[in-house]
């Protein structure tokens, strides 16, 4: 039997259990087509996470805050009480108890060079400078941490600004600031102070962010705007948390023991920019991973339809595989023949 009679034969023996064939041949589309989609999404979450944050952390920056004994019952039964360790509840951790005193230990580090405090800035509206435009519902205020962020038009702020300020693509829009006319531009930013009277600094826009998913809604301020804002919010202190910078930091720097002299300095727990960003790919991974599986399964499952079908076209057909062998055909080419 030539190769060409064998296919002919087989597709035809196919045609004979329709149903099951079109489920098998479903079961492997299924679950092919679930391992290239869970492939392909992994592959362009990671890219478009590469684009968009990939840039933005900077070597040797980290947000440090105070480490807090959330609480005091745990599995191992009742914990005694420490004098040198901080207690509190989850509201502690929103609520930090960093201190001036914790940064001027910070700042002695070895290594650092420079410290700041981190404020916990909100605000109400951004408006233009020069008008009684419309208003603006802002999002977040972020202090300058040094982050290399993906500008349009401008520069990022440094620690010599004042009452300067970096705004994205949406929110220039949305002012009728396009192009470079944005950078120098001034605007009002408005908030609450002390006694819930209204509050408004004008700024001026050193620089504009393209659109991201990271920077949607954000306004990021000068280290003195910040400073000032959480004054006029009674927040100065205590602090969020601290921002440290290293000096002399690169990519290839050993970040885990810069982060163990923070830790070791006293009760801290330091997180670096990196390290966020790596938090949010490990979930994409996770939730990938576990498409994958279903796929998997998916594959798992036609591969037993496939053994099936081929079992089940043997035992169907014992008399046609005797006379196929009785006038001479080999075991290779009856195997073919189902195969």
């Amino acid at each position: 039997m030539k190769l060409l009679d064998i296919i002919l034969t087989a597709n035809r023996n196919l045609l004979r259990s329709k149903v099951r064939t079109v489920f098998t041949i479903l079961a492997i589309f299924v679950g092919g087509f679930t391992l290239t989609l869970t492939t392909a999404l992994n592959t362009g979450a990671n890219q478009y996470l590469q684009r968009q944050v990939g840039n933005v952390s900077v070597p040797g920056v980290f947000q440090v805050v105070t480490k807090t004994d959330v609480n005091p019952l745990q599995s191992d039964g009742v914990k005694e009480y420490d004098p040198n360790k901080r207690q509190g509840s989850v509201a502690d951790l929103l609520n930090s108890t960093f201190m001036q005193s914790d940064i001027d230990v910070l700042s002695k580090v070895e290594g650092v060079e420079i410290a700041h405090p981190l404020y916990n800035n909100s605000a109400l509206y951004i408006a233009r400078g020069d008008s009684t435009g419309k208003k603006y519902q802002v999002a977040q205020v972020v202090q300058n941490i040094w982050l290399n962020l993906d500008l349009a038009e401008g520069r990022l702020l440094t620690d010599a600004d004042t009452n300067s300020i970096v705004i994205s693509e949406d929110y220039a829009t949305s002012l009728g600031l396009t192009g470079s006319e944005a950078i120098g531009a001034t605007l009002k930013l408005g908030f609450y102070g002390t006694g819930q009277n209204v509050l408004e600094k004008e700024l001026a826009i050193v620089g504009v962010m393209k659109k991201s998913f990271l920077t949607s809604g954000q306004l990021y301020v000068s280290y003195d705007v910040a400073r000032h804002m959480a004054e006029d919010q009674g927040k100065a202190e205590p602090f969020f948390g601290g921002i440290v910078r290293f000096k002399d930091a690169t990519d290839a720097t050993d970040e885990t023991v810069l982060k163990k002299r923070l830790q070791e300095a006293g009760n801290y727990t330091a997180m670096s920019v990196k390290e966020r960003i790596g938090t949010i790919t490990t979930i994409i991974g996770a939730v990938t991973m576990g498409l994958n599986l279903v796929g998997i399964v998916a594959l798992l499952a036609a591969s037993f339809g496939i053994i099936n079908t081929l079992l089940m076209s043997v035992y169907e057909r014992t008399q046609e595989v005797g006379l196929m062998k009785a006038l001479g055909m080999r075991r290779a080419r009856v195997f073919s023949l189902f195969a």
